[in-house]
Parts: C-alpha cells; structure tokens; sequence
C-alpha cells in the first residue's frame, strides 16, 4: 500500500509539475508567435513598400521618358508652331477658369451704347484679365469667384455679395452680347468709330 501511496504522489507532483511548467511556457510560446508574426508582417510590408516605390519610380522614369520624346519630337517640327503650341498650353494653364479662356486678355467695347433703352445699365468696355481671375468693368476691376455656363449659350461671372455679370459668345468670340436685367446689348473686341 505504502509502494502505490508514493508511486501515485509521485505520479500526481509530475502532473502537477508538467502543468506549471506548461502554464509558464505557454504565454512564453505565444508572446514569441506574436513576435514572429509582428517580424514577418513587418518585412512584408517593408517589401511591399519598396515594390510600390520601385513601380513609382518606374512611371516616372516612363512618363519623364515619354515627356522627352514629346518635347523632342515638338522640336524636330517648325520652330514657329512649337512655340506657339507651348505659348498656347502655358496660357491654358494659367487660366483659372476654362471657360473663360477664350475671352481671357481681350478688351469687348459696347457697341451702339447708347440706342440701348437703359444705357447707363451697360458699361462702355470690359475686359477679362490673362489669368482669367477677374474682370475689368469701364476701369474697376471685379474679382471673379465663380462661372457658370447656360443652357442658352451664356457664361455668367460671380463674385462679392453682388457682383453678377453675364455674357454669350455671337458667332465668335470676339463679339459677345451682354445681357443685364432683361436687356440686351453686343460687344466686340473691335473698338467702334
């Protein structure tokens, strides 16, 4: 009886044992798999870093490429047409507003002013500035915070608490007609007589 006593006190201090041993290792074990998953999802990022910058610098190195080839294949064309084409894009770049960039740069001169019913409803010239970020109204000048473009044609100028000025290319746009409250009078580029 004495023999199965300590052979069974035995048998239960190794369990005991090998369950404390096991409790112990075990956070151990999964603190070093999460430490092995941190190191392994870190390189793949750092892979998949270095390949996005590879791709990056890729594209650019392309488009630098095919910027080069554009510019060059431009030169090889008249010298004329190529400084007026990139004269032309840089002008287009500058141009706050789209729409507004076949107007931007001329000066309209009211044209028969004065057989307008309400003359004084219509200044004599306006002009939209280079950059097309305002206008210039018989000398004062407008800032231009917004456009917008009308079923109708017309391309109307906002900005301040009341500014509003609309206006519609004729045929070109180097003739305009300029709408104010219903009434109606045409502009042109040309300055009359």
């Amino acid at each position: 009886m004495k023999k199965s006593n300590t052979i069974l006190m035995i048998i239960v201090i190794v369990i005991i044992a090998s369950l404390v041993v096991w409790k112990i290792g075990t956070p151990n074990l999964i603190s070093k798999n999460k430490e092995n998953t941190t190191e392994k999802v870190s390189k793949k990022v750092e892979k998949e870093s270095k390949k996005t910058k590879k791709k990056k610098e890729i594209s650019k190195a392309k488009s630098s490429t095919t910027e080069t080839s554009s510019s060059t294949k431009s030169e090889s064309s008249s010298k004329s047409s190529s400084e007026s084409t990139s004269s032309v894009s840089s002008y287009q770049s500058n141009v706050r507003f789209p729409e507004l960039q076949a107007y931007v740069g001329k000066t309209y001169y009211a044209i028969d002013r004065e057989s307008a019913e309400y003359p004084q409803m219509f200044p004599t010239s306006f002009t939209i500035t280079s950059d097309g970020e305002a206008i210039i109204i018989s000398g004062r000048q407008e800032p231009i915070e917004y456009v917008r473009t009308e079923g109708s044609g017309f391309v109307q100028l906002g900005g301040g608490p009341v500014f509003v000025f609309s206006f519609r290319p004729l045929g070109s746009s180097d003739e305009v007609e300029v709408v104010n409250q219903g009434q109606y009078l045409t502009y042109s580029t040309t300055m009359p007589e």
